[in-house]
């Protein structure tokens, strides 16, 4: 059986308005190509003026297969709250009350990115090859990968942070969506799971990104940067909705 990476960027000039990506069979590349056009031109971000969609076929045995991590909430009643809770949960992975601030610092001001920030903690340094660009993680897909047009913020970010928290040398990712109608982000790892925090911004924010935290005495980096944005990964047992 055929199986082919789909992925749609949708941009306004030099704007990032959207952005998805799917793993499907050859007989669902029709529903799926519709769905995410479909998407990339309804966006609360705006209408995009350039809409791509590039398809690649992948061999069935170079997808790795792993399970969804375990999901939990833990709402707190401010936004500063809720960035407690991040550092609380940094500080059990073994960071250094200077280490975990640092990071938090670095999610809750970082510039607009096409990809994420990658931050070794053995060397206290970004990792990113291109600054700008950021790490971009691709080639991944839920089990069960929905046709639906719409955006399931929870089944989507559970899917990349699972693939994230196994990279080699991984310790925790921290995500602020950049969805200016979405509050809600979480700390991940293969230890602490999927934790859903909320608050984590005002309603109307566009401010958002990514901080991966890794540990270069752990893993090799090169590998790991392969690993995210090359190494094709399906995730077991994702539900639509948290529990």
């Amino acid at each position: 059986m055929s199986l082919f990476s789909i992925k749609m960027r949708a941009s306004e000039g030099e704007r990032h308005i959207s952005g998805a990506e799917r793993i499907a069979p050859t007989e669902k590349i029709g529903d799926v190509i519709a769905a995410l056009a479909q998407r990339a031109a309804h966006h609360s971000l705006g209408e995009p003026d350039f809409i791509n969609i590039k398809l690649e076929r992948i061999a069935p045995e170079e997808i790795r297969r792993v399970p969804a991590l375990a999901i939990s909430t833990r709402p707190a009643k401010t936004i500063e709250g809720s960035f407690e809770i991040m550092k609380e949960l940094l500080l059990a992975e073994g960071l250094t009350q200077q280490e975990a601030e640092g990071v938090i610092g670095q999610v809750r001001s970082v510039q607009v990115m096409r990809g994420a920030m990658l931050y070794d903690v053995a060397s206290d340094r970004r990792m990113e090859p291109d600054k700008e660009r950021g790490i971009r993680v691709t080639y991944m897909d839920a089990e069960e990968s929905s046709t639906a047009s719409g955006k399931n913020h929870f089944r989507e970010a559970l899917v990349l942070a699972t693939k994230v928290a196994n990279g080699p040398g991984m310790i925790a990712e921290l995500c602020i969506s950049d969805d200016p109608d979405y509050i809600t982000g979480y700390f991940a790892s293969r230890t602490a799971g999927y934790v859903r925090l909320t608050p984590l911004k005002e309603m109307g924010d566009s401010h958002g990104g990514r901080v991966f935290i890794c540990d270069s005495r752990r893993g090799n980096i090169d590998e790991l940067i392969k690993y995210l944005e090359k190494t094709p990964v399906i995730v077991e047992n994702v539900p639509d909705q948290p529990c």
